[in-house]
């Protein structure tokens, strides 16, 4: 089974963004390039602290997963949930911007289990397709939640998705993931889950788990932000 999250060697960079696209109306996909990235080793789904500009002007900053690295490349897949430094430095970026990150840190590994399954909203998508990607073709069931059916997020092959969509409710319950691990029967075999999302929606999502018969050796959990506070991705 994987260790818990670790923070890694971390070294700061100034990297120039080489290409922008939308995965869906609310993801944005950012390709950062520096000469110095080609040396990094980037551990699976790790992640890098990106340097903003708050709102009264001083530093501050948010992390996103390293969705891939290539060469002298990194991509970052980042939520337009439309309020904070982070969301409003994603959607304003041209390209050409410099962008100073510190990083990488932290890894997610993948388990040595008989299925995996993995709970995660938007923030977590690229972690998780991250995972999948490496896995190979190990099969992956995904439950998760989404703003609507419009924000589908391109997963590999080996990953199974269940959209669960919000539907105009406010992001950050537990409810609907709760919901469907309800009526979700676990295969055969060991099984291992990965939970990520919402703090306290990881608590009950990872309680929920424990019901289903996969101890807290079983789950990884991470909460990638906190409803009551300003985002981090």
């Amino acid at each position: 089974m994987p260790s818990s999250s670790h923070l890694t060697r971390t070294g700061r960079f100034q990297a120039e963004v080489t290409a922008l696209s939308m995965l869906s109306p609310r993801m944005r996909r950012i390709t950062l390039a520096a000469p110095e990235l080609a040396g990094v080793a980037w551990p699976l789904a790790c992640d890098v602290a990106v340097a903003l500009a708050g709102p009264d002007g001083r530093e501050v900053r948010r992390r996103y997963t390293v969705r891939a690295a290539a060469g002298d490349s990194i991509v970052l897949d980042a939520v337009l949930h439309g309020h904070g430094p982070g969301s409003s430095w994603a959607a304003g970026l041209q390209l050409g911007d410099q962008v100073g990150f510190v990083g990488p840190r932290g890894e997610i590994a993948p388990a040595d289990a008989d299925w995996l399954l993995a709970l995660t909203d938007e923030a977590g998508l690229p972690a998780i397709a991250a995972l999948a990607e490496a896995l190979g073709g190990h099969p992956v069931t995904v439950l998760a939640e989404l703003a609507d059916e419009g924000e589908r997020y391109p997963l590999p092959a080996n990953a199974d998705p269940h959209w669960l969509s919000r539907d105009g409710q406010p992001a950050g319950s537990a409810e609907l993931l709760l919901g469907a691990l309800a009526t979700w029967q676990p295969p055969a075999g060991r099984g291992y889950a990965y939970a990520l999302g919402e703090s306290r929606a990881v608590v009950r999502w990872r309680d929920e788990l424990a019901r289903l018969g996969l101890g807290r050796e079983s789950v990884y959990a991470k909460g990638y932000w906190n409803l009551n506070a300003r985002p981090t991705r």
